[in-house]
């Protein structure tokens, strides 16, 4: 096809920021998990999503969610999160035939802490699903532009909701030391918030992998379509309420992100 011709013609190119999206990944991960959150805390919002304690709070995770994602330009460039997921099953076949294993093995352990057997059992199909997809993509287009295809469009998606997210309130900390939502003020505009953006991109790239959006948009797609009650994590109608409320009154709204806005400023 044209498009895989074209562009192989980049392809040292794209396997260079490829490498460098990569290990700007592994350095955020293990940044947000080993430095204290009153450092990490005012570059990245909200960046113990991806402490692993954390991403098991299913509540957590989809009232933060809910709560930056608020405007059609964010919902529509955070809506490919499970294509992605298949993505990324090609890129990980491409590493060792092990390594899907090894992810399918991680959502069956996320989704055993996370505790709520109906999502569970969705969220681990999904993943399944997820997996075949990427196997059937491999066998139409063939391995290297499968590859080469799936290197591109997840570096696109990282960068197409990293630009969505100029249309959203300003989080706390960006800014101020305040816990509220702030809209966008030229005169405001701090060395941290232009940081965040760079940072933003490698965090929105990695929030692409299984294991982080795509369990909350599963936890969305159970309750909204098939209409099933969760046993044991809040009604999407409940996270909602309470991302709303955390929206106008700030972070001191709700206990787990009162404690999060304390950790960061603290002294």
């Amino acid at each position: 096809m044209a498009l895989f011709d074209w562009l192989s013609q980049y392809e040292a190119t794209i396997n260079q920021i490829w490498l460098f999206t990569i290990i700007s990944t592994v350095v955020l991960y293990v940044v947000c998990n080993l430095l204290p959150d009153k450092i990490v805390g005012k570059f990245l919002p909200l960046h113990n999503v991806f402490k692993p304690q954390t991403n098991i709070d299913l509540d957590y995770q989809s009232i933060g969610y809910v709560l930056l994602h608020t405007t059609w330009a964010t919902r529509i460039t955070h809506s490919t999160i499970i294509i992605e997921a298949v993505l990324w099953f090609i890129i990980f076949e491409s590493w060792h035939w092990s390594i899907p294993f090894i992810a399918l093995l991680t959502i069956l352990v996320q989704s055993f802490f996370i505790g709520d057997k109906k999502f569970g059992f969705f969220f681990i199909i999904i993943g399944i699903l997820t997996y075949f997809a990427a196997i059937s993509c491999i066998q139409l287009i063939g391995f290297s532009d499968a590859i080469l295809l799936s290197k591109v469009l997840l570096m696109l998606g990282g960068l197409m909701r990293m630009l969505s997210h100029s249309a959203e309130l300003i989080p706390p900390l960006l800014i101020n030391e305040t816990d509220q939502f702030e809209k966008l003020d030229p005169k405001k505009i701090t060395f941290r918030l232009l940081l965040s953006s760079p940072i933003g991109y490698i965090g929105e790239f990695g929030s692409s992998l299984p294991n982080r959006i795509l369990p909350i948009q599963v936890n969305y797609i159970y309750q909204t379509i098939f209409r099933i009650t969760p046993e044991k994590n809040l009604a999407w109608s409940e996270v909602k309420d309470a991302a709303k409320m955390v929206l106008k009154g700030g972070y001191s709204k709700l206990n787990s992100l009162k404690n999060y806005y304390e950790s960061v400023v603290k002294n």
